[in-house]
């Protein structure tokens, strides 16, 4: 199924909940003249319904390991509507308050399926809440345009939330949910951050709702249909603000602001001259409040593995609907203590702690850039000039590098010959640092035919004197241990380099490698010959402790045998080669790269 009407039916999904209990809440009062109860008990039974909902979500995760959670959301919200249709229908008490009481307890799965699949796909989350706010929107509307029938507008309530419950359903035939068994171990340490968050989204809803529509009863005599329809006219704009503010949604750093923001709308809501700024209040605190919570689905949910993500949105919801009543009940009881406009303001004050510890709130981590990137790497002179040359290679990864151009593309990330371009190693641009500095600095080291020790010095002390350099405790030690990993140069200690053969020379430049301990180890022209076994043995080490190693080979059975990658480099290009891995086991998990052309 395409992306859009997927979407789609997940909108519809998550509209439809808002829909049913938003109707509810908003016509209580007229509902209990119909059932013959006061209105104050029709908001307890709706507010049980929310306390059902959220202890039934222990039965969806063990349904869900045997039922598609989206057939499992939908089954659920075509049941719960048709409770609610039916609570409509029969104005008595006994089947007026089991329907309220089974659509809460059938519509659980709507609680966390619609925002475990939203968490699935970057950029969804507050598509998720902008569905909630028009299903609510549309709860505010069918309660003002029907006030005078409430009955039939909770059955018409009930029948739209089934149809939008069976959207769902029919918007995702085909599609395979991941065979996943959903697990609720661990999904409590996973959301334990940013449970206050949530309770404090919730907060924001249930006080503005109780406070700002009371201010309407009370403070401008606005009754029953009057009072409600400032809210549905205030809940196109906070949509509106959704939908425009989505990109908010997308980081973690966002959600303290978004807090702050609806936390600021009550004082306003509190001081606000007339009806219509009363309700500019409004939009602001359900706007603010729906933000927040598709940044913190965006934030929690969207890392997790598969098998918590539902019971981690089912906990997060469960902690929104509980700070929701808690709002609720919090405005209703300051409201018979303290005036309206002081009880609503200092509702204010539990999202403003909301947002202190929302600070705690961490998002995904974001994936680790290239450890080497070469951009537009041109060296003008030299044997073989390079124009416009890029790689990038991951931490521990071997690269090998062939053609003609590869030994200069080695001494310009030396630093050891001019050029133009840009060299980053770990995010740090080295491109003007020399090659002293790079390597006493341990970024990198080139290794080649031609060691540093001086032809007329003795091996030994040619190493300590380097060692000293690098700013080794025990030089002389170092430079002991060094030459112990070369049977061939063990006991040459006190000879001269001048001595030395080339394959022992190219040990020895490879030991100095070894006392630097760099984080990129250049390795050209030493990786093939007599020798090569031993130098591609302590490469090998090397990688596998985390240094990045460029090597130059001249022939494929050693880029073979020692690379992850292979790349030739020509004059004005870096092209890939094909590389087979016979050990996979050894190739890094880091080592995806998305260089090796020419910039």
């Amino acid at each position: 199924m395409s992306a859009a009407p997927r979407r789609a039916a997940e909108a519809a999904g998550a509209a439809s909940a808002p829909l049913a209990g938003g109707t509810v809440l908003l016509l209580a009062d007229a509902l209990g003249g119909v059932v013959k109860i006061p209105g104050d008990v029709v908001d307890y039974m709706a507010l049980t319904g929310l306390l059902l909902a959220c202890a039934g979500l222990a039965g969806v995760l063990r349904a869900a390991r045997r039922v598609r959670p989206s057939g499992l959301a939908a089954a659920g919200g075509v049941l719960a509507g048709a409770a609610t249709a039916l609570a409509g229908a029969v104005p008595a008490v006994p089947v007026f308050a089991t329907g309220l009481m089974a659509a809460g307890l059938l519509a659980s799965p709507l609680l966390a399926v619609p925002r475990a699949r939203a968490a699935r796909t970057p950029g969804t989350a507050a598509w998720g809440q902008a569905a909630a706010l028009a299903g609510t929107a549309a709860a505010a509307w069918l309660a003002t345009s029907r006030s005078a029938d409430p009955g039939t507008a909770l059955v018409v309530a009930g029948v739209l939330a089934a149809v939008l419950a069976a959207l769902l359903a029919a918007g995702t035939v085909g599609e395979e949910d991941p065979p996943v068994r959903p697990v609720a171990r661990g999904a409590l340490r996973d959301v334990r951050p940013a449970l206050p968050a949530h309770l404090s989204a919730g907060w924001i809803v249930g006080a503005s709702l109780m406070g700002g529509l009371h201010l309407l009863t009370f403070r401008w005599d606005l009754l029953g249909a009057d009072a409600v329809r400032y809210l549905a006219w205030a809940l196109l704009p906070a949509l509106v603000l959704v939908v425009l503010g989505r990109r908010a949604a997308g980081a973690a750093q966002t959600i303290p602001w978004l807090l702050l923001a609806g936390a600021a709308a009550a004082p306003l809501m509190a001081t606000a001259p007339g009806p219509e700024s009363l309700a500019a209040g409004f939009a602001v605190a359900l706007a603010a409040a729906c933000l927040a919570t598709a940044a913190l689905d965006a934030a929690v949910l969207r890392p997790l593995p598969e098998s918590r993500l539902l019971a981690a949105a089912g906990l997060t919801g469960a902690a929104a609907v509980t700070g929701g009543m808690a709002g609720f009940g919090c405005a209703a009881a300051l409201r018979g203590a303290l005036d309206e406009g002081t009880a609503l303001t200092l509702t204010a004050l539990p999202p403003v702690l909301g947002a202190l510890l929302a600070l705690r709130v961490r998002g995904p981590e974001p994936p680790p850039g290239p450890f080497l990137h070469v951009r537009g790497l041109s060296v003008p002179r030299g044997k073989v000039p390079l124009r416009g040359a890029g790689l990038t290679v991951a931490v521990g990864e071997t690269v090998a590098l062939s053609g003609p151009g590869a030994s200069t593309l080695l001494a310009a990330l030396a630093g050891r010959t001019p050029c133009r371009g840009r060299v980053r190693l770990d995010g740090a641009d080295v491109t003007a640092l020399d090659a002293g500095l790079r390597m006493r600095l341990g970024l990198c080291h080139l290794a080649g035919p031609d060691p540093h020790v001086p032809d007329g010095r003795p091996v030994a002390e040619g190493l300590a004197a380097h060692a000293r350099t690098l700013g080794h405790a025990d030089p002389e030690g170092a430079a002991h241990a060094v030459l112990e990993v070369f049977p061939a140069l063990h006991g040459l200690g006190h000879h001269h380099a001048r001595s030395l053969t080339d394959p022992q020379r190219t040990l020895l430049s490879l030991a100095e490698a070894l006392l630097t301990r760099p984080r990129l180890l250049l390795v050209d022209g030493i990786a093939a010959g007599p020798c090569a076994g031993a130098v591609h043995a302590v490469l090998r080490r090397l990688a596998a402790a985390g240094t990045t190693v460029l090597v130059t080979v001249p022939a494929a059975a050693e880029v073979h045998a020692l690379a992850h990658r292979g790349y030739a480099v020509g004059r004005d290009r870096v092209t890939e080669i094909p590389v087979p891995a016979p050990d996979e086991a050894r190739r890094p998990a880091a080592a995806r790269s998305t260089g090796g052309s020419a910039q």
